[in-house]
């Protein structure tokens, strides 16, 4: 007997290359079926990003939409359907996919109990063969306490769990992780009866099944690049497995996709056009912004980060904004177009040596120019780093050499204090700039920036945030 699981993870909704290997999966199934062997699918999480029209619009409700379509036995929530959409889209989005979400170690912060509209495994009966799969998603526990979610530690769900999935007597037991191939691995060292570990996550490619202990692991990359196909031979007479074979599928960049899905994914793109067409405030006059330098618009969103969070100051790159404002109506569209990162802040105690070496790595090129990459970060180049409660005098003494005065309420930055800093999460969680990560009693509080920045752009009616904040001079000057 032959045994297929197609999955799918991180597509991150990247929809244009999603159709194209949803349609490649679809047609590979329908081979399958018409041999009349078993085939499962499921998706392993992040299918959802907040940074497409689409998703924002609809709180992941065109992704879901799209995996009914294609037609998943069950998928599991990522850390972005988990943590960026809001737990009171939950159940719409399971609704909507019309297949069981399998989130095995989510629960009600408050009672501990599970939530009615997930599971946290199902046992499949095709053919003669029962097959067990569970779900996991990786636990970023404070920022889920933040939403009323705990996240139970996956190392603590396979000790309570395995034993009852167990005694359901499946032939074989499939783990859906959204922990990264690094996890999958030890899974795969340490916890004994698992057959099977389909993965996302961490965004990589096994080209075929890669085999650790008795545990066959798959993931199949990111963005709708790859799919994953595993083949498994099954022995019905002495019920064993015999032989494991496929891999990551790449996405043929020809297909046309099919038409039931571009219909579907038009007829959500105008759902989400008409929730985003909503005016947020009407702006009188236009906001500027600059990636290096004195940004008016990022001087407002950091002036309400450090009124909500307390801190002395607050730092945001420049990059976290796509470009300034227009007068004119603003919209929620025009709000995502602008500030695509689904960001929180995060607050941190530095020494004011480490605030000062923040400070002056942000001038040179290698910091401002460089590409963002992961860490929920949407925009392109980092940007300089911009400001609020700091006056900054730099001098420059050579090719982007610096001597910076920087003071604090009038008061020059000392280097053995201690500050507390509102920065943006991507910022403490990147290796840009390891000062953050150095520092103590990091702590991150709602709302996500965008919506902050909403906020302020309607609450503000001052026009401080226009009066620069860096002043830049030449040696001798």
């Amino acid at each position: 007997m032959k045994v297929h699981f197609f999955h799918t993870n991180d597509v991150h909704s990247h929809f244009e290359e999603y159709l194209q290997v949803a349609t490649q999966l679809r047609r590979h199934r329908a081979d399958v079926a018409a041999q009349e062997e078993i085939a499962f699918t499921f998706d392993i999480g992040d299918h959802a990003d907040r940074k497409r029209m689409e998703t924002e619009g609809t709180l992941g409700r065109t992704n879901a939409a799209l995996l009914r379509a294609v037609g998943y036995d069950a998928w599991v929530f990522g850390n972005n359907e988990g943590l960026i959409l809001p737990k009171t889209s939950w159940p719409d989005l399971v609704r909507e996919s019309g297949a069981p979400v399998l989130a095995a170690n989510l629960f009600d912060e408050e009672t501990r109990e599970a939530y009615p509209f997930f599971d946290p495994y199902l046992v499949f009966e095709r053919g003669g063969l029962r097959v067990a799969v569970f779900g996991v998603t990786v636990a970023f526990s404070d920022f889920y306490n933040m939403h009323g979610v705990f996240a139970e530690h996956p190392r603590a769900t396979f000790e309570r769990l395995l034993p009852e999935i167990q005694a359901q007597g499946a032939d074989l037991i499939v783990l859906l992780s959204h922990l990264g191939l690094g996890a999958d691995r030890q899974i795969a060292e340490e916890v004994p009866g698992i057959d099977l570990i389909l993965g996302g996550h961490t965004h990589q490619v096994t080209p075929e099944p890669e085999l650790v202990g008795n545990t066959w692991i798959c993931q199949a990359g990111c963005y709708g690049a790859f799919y994953g196909h595993v083949e498994i031979e099954w022995d019905e007479g002495t019920r064993t497995l015999q032989n494991v074979s496929g891999g990551a599928i790449p996405r043929d960049r020809e297909l046309i996709p099919d038409e039931d899905l571009t219909g579907l994914l038009s007829e959500w793109q105008e759902r989400a056009a008409e929730e985003l067409s909503q005016v947020v405030v009407e702006l009188p006059e236009e906001i500027g912004h600059r990636l290096l330098g004195n940004s008016p618009l990022a001087h407002l969103l950091t002036d309400g980060m450090r009124a909500l969070s307390g801190a002395d100051v607050a730092l945001l790159n420049g990059g976290m904004f796509n470009h300034g404002l227009l007068p004119g109506p603003f919209t929620q569209q025009d709000l995502l177009t602008c500030f695509p990162s689904p960001s929180l802040t995060c607050i941190v105690e530095i020494t004011g040596a480490q605030l000062l070496s923040v400070l002056r790595k942000s001038l040179l090129p290698g910091y401002f120019e460089q590409v963002g990459k992961g860490y929920g970060f949407r925009g392109h180049y980092i940007g300089g780093l911009q400001v609020s409660g700091l006056r900054i005098r730099a001098v420059e003494v050579g090719a982007y050499q610096f001597e910076l005065h920087a003071e604090h309420d009038g008061v020059s930055i000392e280097a053995d204090a201690w500050y507390s800093v509102a920065i943006c999460d991507y910022l403490y969680f990147s290796p840009v700039f390891e000062e953050f990560k150095q520092g103590r009693s990091a702590r991150f509080q709602l709302p996500f920036l965008r919506e902050l920045l909403a906020q302020e752009l309607v609450r503000r009616r001052d026009r401080e945030y226009v009066e620069d904040r860096w002043f830049f001079e030449e040696v001798g000057a």
